[in-house]
């Protein structure tokens, strides 16, 4: 009895010392990822400079379609087009990648956070590991040999621990950079991010979705256009062979540039789609995994509570515990992540 009061007592001073909070203590503002990716939208640069571009081009676009359309021009019609076409798809790619690393920033600090969680209760088992060993080092039931390698496991379970929390603070610092928190704002705390872990459109769906919403696709198939116009007007007037082969030449690189994009869209869409089929698995195997251990620790801590087991068999059930949910949350991050990739691919906005 007067070892378990010991035990108790060590422990509880052991985890004031060892638990610290996940933030300072200021005044805080929860953020939700929704509105992160808001911030991020008016505080990127590179977004802005890609928005302004595209609005040129279609300022441009506007400007000269009416004296294109009177002059019947359809190859200065079409360049013009080609121009606003590749605005867009610049300003699209560079909004999504970087709505994709805001995204990404997100969950790695959600992830930090339970990691940081999980190691803290390593850390609280290994300390009292450590002293129930030098206890019966004391007392000849254990080698100096065992205590010294349980004092190795102790000080690696401090240092992946401090490591976490290194991580966790600049993981912070660098998602606060990307949405433009003001550094003497509140300190922000986030939000969990609620989403379907499913996918329900086939793989002959996405690649109508993906074929209908890349712009990349489109703009080849006006180059092949724009590279017949030239050739056509090289045919009916007096153009050299030579210059007359060369355009033929840029009609035909048109083309295999067109059915190149047409391909490499399809291929990516297959690979997409196959990792995401495969991270759906993964998740499958991790639920199992976590409900085994979610039910040993509900055994041990029955057991515990009889007095059957000791405090430091708890700790690690408990350790365990941790270290699966921790787990199943690196597999649910990597799906949603790979599950945003895919939208954006497909034309459609991240789920959020």
């Amino acid at each position: 009895m007067r070892k378990n009061i010991i035990y108790a007592m060590l422990l509880g001073a052991l985890m004031a010392l060892v638990i610290s909070p996940l933030v300072p203590a200021a005044a805080t503002q929860e953020l939700s990822l929704a509105e992160a990716l808001a911030l991020g939208l008016e505080a990127n640069y590179g977004i802005k400079k890609a928005w302004l571009t595209w609005e040129n081009a279609r300022l441009n676009y506007e400007r000269n379609k009416v004296t294109s359309t009177l002059a019947g021009s359809r190859h200065t019609q079409l360049q013009l087009e080609l121009n606003l076409l590749q605005a867009e798809d610049n300003y699209r790619r560079t909004k999504n990648q970087a709505l994709l690393q805001i995204a990404r920033k997100y969950l790695e600090v959600l992830q930090t956070e339970q990691e940081i969680t999980w190691r803290q209760k390593r850390l609280a088992w290994e300390t009292l590991t450590l002293e129930q060993l030098k206890q019966r080092v004391a007392q000849g039931y254990e080698t100096r040999l065992a205590l010294m390698r349980q004092e190795n496991e102790y000080h690696r379970a401090r240092l992946e621990l401090k490591k976490a929390e290194d991580s966790y603070e600049q993981l912070r610092r660098q998602l606060a950079k990307e949405i433009g928190w003001p550094p003497d704002g509140p300190v922000f705390r986030l939000q969990p991010v609620e989403t379907a872990l499913t996918w329900e459109l086939s793989e002959t769906d996405c690649q109508n979705r993906a074929r209908a919403s890349s712009l990349s696709l489109r703009a080849v198939t006006l180059e092949v256009e724009l590279a017949q116009i030239a050739l056509e007007r090289a045919q009916l007037g007096s153009v050299p062979a030579v210059e007359l082969q060369e355009l033929k030449n840029n009609l035909q690189l048109a083309l295999l540039r067109q059915e190149e994009t047409a391909w490499e869209l399809e291929n990516s869409v297959r690979q997409q789609y196959a990792a995401l089929k495969q991270l759906t698995e993964d998740l499958a195997l991790n639920r199992v995994h976590l409900a085994a251990v979610r039910a040993n620790f509900e055994k041990v801590q029955k057991q515990y509570e009889v007095g059957l087991l000791k405090e430091v068999d708890r700790l690690a059930a408990e350790a365990e515990l941790l270290q699966a949910e921790y787990q199943m949350f690196s597999a649910v991050t990597n799906y949603q992540l790979k599950k945003w990739e895919f939208q954006q691919m497909l034309g459609l906005d991240l789920e959020v």
